[in-house]
């Protein structure tokens, strides 16, 4: 059985959290002036008022309502913020929550990354472009030294498996595979790195899954499958 996991609902979040946070700290930063500059007109306005005709009661009651006015729209950015802070972190337990139900499960996610045994056959999935056309497999190291290149035959166009050449050494991979169509123009590929969940865990702020050797963001998950 294979199910969609919907990660943009995630991403689409992440995107209007971004854009809050934005918009707090301008807000913050534009009251903290204001605030500032009030208190410096309100102070220099009572050393240079005229002795002869000084700031009246009520006029000096109307400026501070409006001081009053700054404060309480910092205590709502305050409370904004607050809310704010609440929202991401309950974002965040929310995907830790989901990428612990995923242990143990099979998964297909965004990626390069390949592992190649020493023995058995080892398949990857690639999504390729319309039209299709002649492909090519290259394997390269972390430091993207071409390690293998191995010719696949004709690759037709959509999402498919694709079982590798039993030659292709063994090892931690990134892998390429370039398709050329009919005129002799490159056709999109997108590469899935694929595996069973064995751990979750934390990097820069985001959330990734560990898949015995290769490692994917939980966000660049596109399906789960029943394990295999």
């Amino acid at each position: 059985m294979r199910v969609g996991v919907g990660d943009r609902a995630f991403k689409s979040f992440a995107a209007e959290h971004d854009d809050e946070a934005m918009f707090l700290a301008r807000l913050d930063d534009d009251l903290g002036v204001a605030e500032n500059e009030f208190l410096t007109l309100l102070v220099t306005q009572l050393k240079n008022q005229d002795p002869l005709s000084p700031l009246q009661p009520h006029e000096f009651a109307a400026q501070l309502a409006q001081f009053t006015s700054v404060e309480q729209l910092e205590q709502v950015n305050a409370g904004l913020r607050s809310m704010n802070d609440a929202s991401g972190l309950a974002t965040l337990v929310g995907k830790t929550t989901f990428g612990a139900t995923l242990i143990g499960k099979h998964v297909v996610a965004a990626g390069d990354r390949l592992v190649v045994p020493s023995s058995g056959s080892v398949s990857v999935r690639v999504e390729v472009g319309a039209g299709g056309g002649a492909a090519i497999l290259r394997l390269r190291d972390e430091n993207g030294r071409e390690v293998a290149k191995r010719e696949l035959g004709s690759l037709g166009a959509g999402r498919q498996t694709i079982t590798l050449p039993p030659d292709v050494p063994p090892g931690t991979w990134r892998y390429v595979i370039d398709v050329t169509g009919a005129d002799g123009k490159a056709i999109p590929v997108q590469t899935y790195s694929s595996g069973n969940v064995q751990g979750v865990f934390f990097r820069n702020g985001q959330i990734f899954l560990g898949l015995g050797g290769v490692e994917v963001a939980l966000d660049d998950v596109t399906e789960i499958e029943s394990t295999k």
